[in-house]
C-alpha cells in the first residue's frame, strides 16, 4: 500500500436500501424509487474488525475522518465514510458503524494516522531510534528507551492477545503495562511522554484530573492508549478510584457503574490498553506498582529544543501512518503466544507485558536481543519500586532478622522470628533470653498500625494456617510471626533486590549441612563436604532426617529428628539465633558463626561431650507422646525421658559426641 490520500465525502446524505440511490439523510422517501427510508442506527466505531478486513478510523486534520478498510485477501484499501455489517438492533434497525468524531479529535486530545506509509518493522525501528535520539536524551540509558519505545509499537497490535470473541472475558486473557515515566520538575519527563505518545496506538492524552469519568468515558469510545501527565494523586492506595481504574485498565476489565436515571440499568465501558504516565512517586498500591515498567527520567545536558518543534510533530506524525501500514499488514497474522517464558526473568507480569514483542520478533528478530538485553534491568527496577511498599518493607526486615540469626525453630519446617536475644549469666551459667518479633515490635518500628500490618504479614502468606496465635517463650505468652523457608522464598524473590534464588537454605542452612548443639557448644559436623557420601551423609538420606537449621537457636535435645517418629513431636522450646549458652529446662541459646565459647583453659571441655544411658520405661517419652525406653542423661546433667525411634534419632544427631550405657 502506498501513501492513501482522503477524498472527500458527503456526509449529509445515505443511500437508499432498495436501489441505491444517494439520499439526503432526513429524507423519508428515496425520490428515485419512492421506497420508505427507515432512519438507521449510527454507531461511532474507530475500529472495525471482520475476518475479511480491517478498518481503521483516519482522519487529514481537516475533513471529517473516514474509514480506511484494509481487505486480508487481496492485500487492497479503500477509504468509506460508513461500514455496514449487515447487523440489526433489536428493534430491527440497521446498524451502521461511522467514524468518531467529536471535539477530542478535532482539538488535539487524539492523534489519529492520514493514511497509511509503506514500512517495514526493522526500517520503522531504526528511524524510531534516530527520532528518539533527536527529541530526548536518555542520559546513557538508550537500550531502555528502546525497549520502551518497543513496548510503545507493541500497543498497536494488543487486541490480537484475543483472536476469537468467544473467549473475550473480562480481566482475563490479557495484559497491558503501565509505563509510569517519575522524576522530579523539568528532568524530561513530557518530552518522553510525547515521544511515546506519537508512537503508540490511537493516543488519548490527559491532564491530571481526579475525575476518573473524564477518562473511561472517552476511552470506552476511542479504544486506544491512555497518556496521562501529572498523575501525582494524594492517595494513590488499594482504595482509590484512579488505582482500580488503571488496574482494571491493565487486564481488560470493564468498569460497570449503575445508570444515574435508571439504577436498574448498569452501563458498562471498555477498559484496555497502554497507559503512559508522568509521576513524581510510585503508587502506593503494590498491586499496581507489579504493572508498572518505571523509568526515571533525568535532566539533560543537551541544548535541546525546550519545546517539541513542528519538525517533531511532522515526524511523530508521519509514524502513526506507518505503524498503520505494519498494523493493518500484519494484524491477521499475528499471534501472541501467552505460554511463552522469557528466561531469567521471573516476574509474571513483566514477561506478559513483552509477549507482544516476542509476537512480532517473528518479523523483526532484533527484538529478542533487545529484550535480553534490558528486560532485567526492568526487572530489578521493579523489585527496588516494590521494596518501598508495606508487603516490601516487611519482607526486607524478615530478611535482615534470618541475616542476623534471630528466627526460632518451632515446630517441622515452621520457624518463627526473633526480636533480640540477649546473652545472661547466671548461677555461673550463660543463659539466652529470647524475645519473639510480634506485630507491636513492627508496629513500633514503621509507625503503623498491629492491625494493618496482621492484615499484610497474612497476604504474604509465608507461614500455613492453622498455626496457634500464641506460643510461650520464657514463661511467657507470644504473638509470634511464623515463617516456612519454601514460601518465604517466593517473597524474597518478589522484594529483594539481587536476591540470589535458594539464598534462605544456603546462608541460612534451613536445610542445613551440619548442627550447632547447645550441650558442647560446638558444631558437630553431621554432614562433612570432604566425606559427603559417609555413612553419616547415607544414613541420614535413607532415613531423611532434617537438619536444624545452622544459625538457629535451637532447644535442648529433647528435639528429636527423625521422621520415622509416629506421631507429631512437642518442641516446645526450640530456639534460633546466634549465640551460645548453658541449658536448663527452658534452654535457649544463640551460635555465632566460626566462635566456639567453651572455656578453652578446661580440659574436660576439649574432650567429647559424654551421654549417659540406661533402660527405664517408667514416664512418657519427653518428644512424644509415646512411653518411654530409656532415660539418657546429658553432658550438663538434665535428665530426658525417651522411646526407642526419639533415642535412636538423639543418637543420631549427637553421633560425635561419647555415649555411654549405664550398668547398675
Amino acid at each position: 500500500m502506498a501513501e492513501t490520500k482522503i477524498n472527500p465525502i458527503q456526509p449529509d446524505k445515505v443511500q437508499c436500501p432498495n436501489c441505491g440511490a444517494s439520499v439526503q439523510r432526513n429524507a423519508k422517501k428515496c425520490p428515485k424509487c419512492q421506497a420508505g427510508i427507515e432512519k438507521p442506527i449510527l454507531v461511532p466505531k474507530p475500529t472495525v474488525a471482520t475476518n475479511e478486513f480491517l478498518a481503521e478510523e483516519i482522519w487529514n486534520r481537516k475533513d471529517p475522518p473516514q474509514y480506511l478498510i484494509y481487505h486480508y485477501s487481496t492485500g487492497n484499501a479503500e477509504q468509506a465514510a460508513q461500514i455496514d455489517l449487515g447487523e440489526v438492533d433489536s428493534k430491527g434497525r440497521k446498524i451502521i458503524y461511522c467514524p468518531v468524531d467529536n471535539d477530542a479529535l478535532r482539538k488535539g486530545l487524539v492523534l489519529l494516522p492520514s493514511g497509511v506509509t509503506e514500512t517495514t518493522f526493522k526500517q520503522a525501528f531504526s528511524e524510531i531510534d534516530e527520532y528518539a535520539q533527536r527529541a530526548y536524551d536518555s542520559c546513557g540509558r538508550d537500550a531502555m528507551i528502546k525497549l520502551l519505545t518497543r513496548i510503545t509499537v507493541g500497543s498497536w497490535f494488543l487486541d490480537r492477545f484475543i483472536t476469537n470473541p468467544q473467549y473475550d472475558v473480562a480481566g482475563a486473557g490479557k495484559f497491558a503495562p503501565i509505563l509510569p515515566i517519575r522524576g522530579p520538575s523539568q528532568s524530561g519527563k513530557n518530552r518522553l511522554a510525547f515521544l511515546l505518545r506519537t508512537l503508540s496506538f490511537r493516543p488519548y492524552f490527559e491532564m491530571s484530573t481526579h475525575r476518573i469519568p473524564s477518562l473511561y468515558r472517552p476511552l470506552d469510545l476511542w479504544q486506544g492508549t491512555l497518556v496521562l501527565d501529572e498523575a501525582d494523586f494524594a492517595n494513590t492506595n488499594e482504595k482509590s478510584e484512579l488505582v482500580h481504574f488503571l488496574n482494571c485498565r491493565a487486564t481488560g476489565t470493564p468498569l460497570s457503574r449503575q445508570n444515574p436515571k435508571n439504577p436498574r440499568i448498569t452501563d458498562t465501558f471498555t477498559n484496555f490498553g497502554l497507559t503512559i504516565l508522568t509521576q513524581r512517586k510510585p503508587f502506593d498500591d503494590n498491586a499496581t506498582e507489579s504493572r508498572a515498567l518505571p523509568f526515571y527520567s533525568e535532566a539533560s545536558d543537551k541544548r535541546l529544543p525546550v519545546i517539541e518543534t513542528d519538525e517533531m510533530l511532522k515526524e511523530g506524525l508521519a509514524f502513526q501512518n506507518k505503524l498503520l501500514y505494519l498494523r493493518m499488514k500484519y494484524h491477521q497474522e499475528i499471534t501472541i503466544k501467552k505460554d511463552s517464558w522469557i528466561d531469567e526473568l521471573i516476574d509474571h507480569r513483566l514477561i506478559a507485558s513483552l509477549l507482544p514483542l516476542l509476537a512480532l520478533s517473528r518479523y523483526e528478530p532484533s527484538l529478542r536481543d533487545t529484550i535480553a538485553e534490558t528486560a532485567k534491568a526492568v526487572q530489578k527496577l521493579k523489585i527496588e519500586e516494590k521494596t518501598n511498599s508495606m508487603d516490601g518493607l516487611l519482607v526486607n526486615y524478615f530478611w535482615e532478622k534470618i541475616n542476623e540469626g534471630l528466627f526460632k525453630h518451632w515446630q517441622f519446617n515452621t520457624y518463627y522470628f526473633l526480636e533480640a536475644a540477649d546473652i545472661e549469666e547466671q548461677d555461673q551459667k550463660e543463659r539466652l533470653e529470647c524475645k519473639p518479633l510480634t506485630t507491636s515490635d513492627l508496629a513500633l518500628h514503621f509507625k503503623w498500625s498491629s492491625q494493618s500490618i496482621r492484615k499484610a504479614i497474612k497476604s504474604l502468606n509465608i507461614a500455613s494456617t492453622g498455626l496457634p496465635p500464641f506460643i510461650k517463650e520464657g514463661g511467657k505468652s507470644y504473638r509470634v510471626i511464623f515463617f516456612e523457608a519454601e514460601r518465604l522464598e517466593k517473597r524474597l524473590k518478589e522484594f529483594i533486590v539481587d536476591y540470589v534464588p535458594k539464598s534462605v537454605f544456603q546462608i541460612q542452612n534451613l536445610l542445613g549441612d551440619r548442627l550447632v548443639t547447645e550441650v558442647t557448644g560446638v558444631t558437630v559436623f553431621t554432614c562433612d563436604k570432604e566425606n559427603s557420601t559417609g555413612p553419616t551423609q547415607q544414613q541420614r538420606e535413607e532415613e531423611k532426617t532434617p537438619v536444624p537449621p545452622k544459625n538457629a537457636i535451637f532447644s535442648s535435645f529433647d528435639q528429636s529428628l527423625g521422621t520415622d517418629v509416629g506421631q507429631k513431636e512437642k518442641e516446645e522450646d526450640n530456639s534460633g539465633g546466634r549465640g551460645l549458652s548453658s541449658s536448663s529446662q527452658n534452654s535457649n541459646f544463640t551460635v555465632h558463626k566460626n566462635r566456639d565459647l567453651r572455656d578453652s583453659r578446661d580440659p574436660v571441655a576439649q574432650s567429647k561431650p559424654l551421654f549417659v544411658y540406661w533402660k527405664d520405661s517408667s514416664g512418657d517419652c519427653s518428644s512424644c507422646t509415646k512411653k518411654a525406653e530409656y532415660k539418657v542423661v546429658t553432658p550438663q546433667g538434665d535428665v530426658l525421658s525417651k522411646c526407642t525411634p526419639c533415642f535412636d534419632a538423639l543418637k543420631r544427631t549427637f553421633a560425635g559426641a561419647e555415649w555411654r550405657e549405664h550398668h547398675d
